[in-house]
């Protein structure tokens, strides 16, 4: 997504919100205090979890508030960058990109944004970073990392497929935790504030079966801000703060930032880090 624009850029974020409002069910329990135990029951499982990563989108190829995320990370944890680690500009920006971050030891996880793939081509992405979509487990958590920015489409059939899969009889079994690109409902190109059907569809079957497995959370980025994009279930958490201009007021989340979230039992919750 681009600078300019600015006030088309707020009506179409506004429009955003207000669909994803009726994506929105109900809020959905937030983390477990510090000396909770990490432990949840559900339906006779239970799963145990006690571990922490970060989470920051849309570098746009800005390393310098890369590099004070990675130097703020605990012993133990991991980066999740949530598309947009590039400004589209081809492999040579790919490949720098790839290069900083492995020069930084940390171990990262990346997906692509509509920046990396112009006109929905992965190739570029995918030959520097590997697969669009895949998923870990860690401890009692899957970890699911979706491709959902491809234009006129969101997320691919065979990727939805794909995540059904993956999580088919999770739920109370796993804490499911979901990373994609765009925040369900909201446009893919912000500035034109264009809806596609399919775009919002395949939005909304990515969320469903989220749901389904029993995800708390999902951490997209996209907007360049933080906010609390739907209270879920699943919540819809934006992180588009890590180098971008953001596209809101400071007061309004507006800032750049990243996320460090923690894992307890079955519960996650987030803590905003300005930078």
């Amino acid at each position: 997504m681009r600078a300019g624009g600015r006030r088309r850029n707020m009506l179409a974020i506004a429009v955003a919100l207000l669909l994803a409002l009726a994506l929105s069910v109900t809020a959905c329990t937030r983390g477990a205090a510090e000396g909770d135990l990490p432990g949840s029951e559900s339906d006779g499982e239970v799963t145990r979890n006690a571990f922490s990563f970060l989470v920051c989108g849309d570098p746009h190829a800005r390393t310098d508030l890369l590099q004070k995320i990675v130097d703020q990370a605990l012993p133990g944890e991991f980066l999740v960058i949530t598309g947009d680690i590039s400004t589209g500009k081809g492999l040579d920006e790919m490949r720098e990109m790839k290069r900083f971050l492995d020069g930084t030891g940390l171990e990262y996880h990346v997906i692509p944004g509509d920046n990396d793939m112009p006109r929905g081509d992965t190739s570029t992405f995918t030959e520097v970073f590997g697969p669009d979509h895949f998923y870990l487990d860690i401890q009692d958590a899957r970890l699911v990392f979706v491709n959902d920015a491809v234009a006129g489409i969101g997320c691919p059939d065979d990727q939805l497929a794909w995540l059904e899969d993956t999580l088919a009889g999770l739920e109370g079994k796993k804490t499911v935790i979901g990373f994609a690109h765009v925040p369900p409902g909201a446009p893919l190109d912000v500035g034109r504030g264009g809806f596609q059907p399919r775009e919002t569809e395949s939005a909304r079957e990515m969320l469903d079966i989220l749901a389904d497995a029993g995800a708390p959370v999902l951490y997209c980025g996209h907007i360049h801000a933080y906010m609390l994009y739907s209270s879920g279930p699943p919540r819809v958490v934006v992180s588009g703060g890590a180098g971008a201009n953001p596209h809101l007021s400071e007061e309004s989340g507006g800032f750049h930032h990243f996320l460090r979230v923690t894992v307890r039992g079955g519960e996650v919750s987030e803590e905003v880090i300005p930078l």
